[in-house]
């Protein structure tokens, strides 16, 4: 049984190593140039583009190696569930169905499944986890696409950006609504609904932009405190640590948070200096909270 991830889904190297977990790269076009995410660019090099006011462009996983890829575990006979970025901001999902439904008829007694995970960042990267750890504890493939689906109805994102300009880049803001925000120091808070991301507050400042994902997190996690949290940011480590230090005086200092930077794709829509919270607002039908 094997666990396949897009690039987009941003856990620690070490926690990928540890699960054997296989990454599809996405694609970044800086300059006009093409690079395989995290294979020929590194996360660092494009958040570098960035910082000389360079806009990247993304695209989704190369056709051709998303089918070499998924090919090769079906005809070796591996079951595979393969965790995509929402549906709602890339074609990742839907390529990668198409590919599985042609395979299925070529190799009908491998079990593949693409699994839309409604998230990204290291909100996909709790859903896979999960999915990793059940795997190597031999749950069915079944039970692991069942417990899955149930991890995505309640998986959190929440976050907050720095500087509004990259919102308006890649057009999800309008100019005055930067030009204003900007002169005001206003920081966005959005989460993600459905896939979707969303406006849910906006702060003056960004000390209290922090304070107010931490107190959001603490009022959506209150009926599941003891689970694995993800702190992810777009190159401000030393945000992260602030979240975290203020998450463990919430919560406690047993509880399990990893931190990663947010991956080119995602980042290059964000902007640098953004820092998110993910988590789950409800206990999944079973979950494993170790790492």
């Amino acid at each position: 049984m094997k666990i396949i991830i897009d690039s987009t889904t941003d856990l620690p190297k070490e926690l990928i190593e540890k699960y054997d977990i296989e990454v599809l790269p996405l694609r970044v076009l800086i300059d006009d140039k093409e690079y395989t995410d995290k294979e020929t660019i590194s996360v660092d090099q494009v958040y570098d583009a960035m910082k000389r006011g360079i806009c990247p462009k993304t695209s989704l996983p190369n056709p051709k190696k998303t089918y070499e890829l998924f090919r090769e575990y079906a005809s070796k006979g591996i079951d595979f569930i393969f965790y995509s970025i929402s549906s709602k901001i890339s074609g990742t999902f839907q390529n990668a169905s198409l590919i599985i439904e042609e395979l299925k008829k070529e190799f009908p007694k491998v079990k593949m499944e693409a699994v839309d995970t409604l998230a990204g960042s290291i909100g996909a990267g709790l859903i896979a986890l999960q999915g990793a750890k059940l795997a190597e504890r031999g749950i069915s493939f079944e039970n692991i696409l069942k417990i899955s689906k149930d991890c995505i109805k309640h998986i959190e994102h929440i976050f907050t950006i720095d500087d509004l300009n990259w919102l308006l880049k890649g057009g999800r803001i309008k100019k005055t609504s930067a030009i204003i925000g900007s002169a005001l120091n206003i920081k966005p808070i959005l989460d993600v609904k459905n896939g979707e991301m969303r406006v849910i507050k906006k702060i003056r400042g960004r000390k209290k932009a922090i304070q107010a994902i931490v107190d959001i997190l603490e009022e959506r996690i209150k009926n599941f405190p003891n689970q694995i949290i993800g702190i992810a940011h777009a190159d401000d480590f030393q945000s992260a640590l602030e979240v975290k230090d203020m998450i463990i005086e919430k919560l406690g200092k047993n509880t399990n948070i990893i931190i990663e930077k947010i991956g080119s794709v995602l980042g290059s829509h964000l902007g640098i200096g953004g820092v998110g919270i993910f988590f789950f607002n409800q206990e999944p039908i079973e979950y494993i909270n170790e790492l």
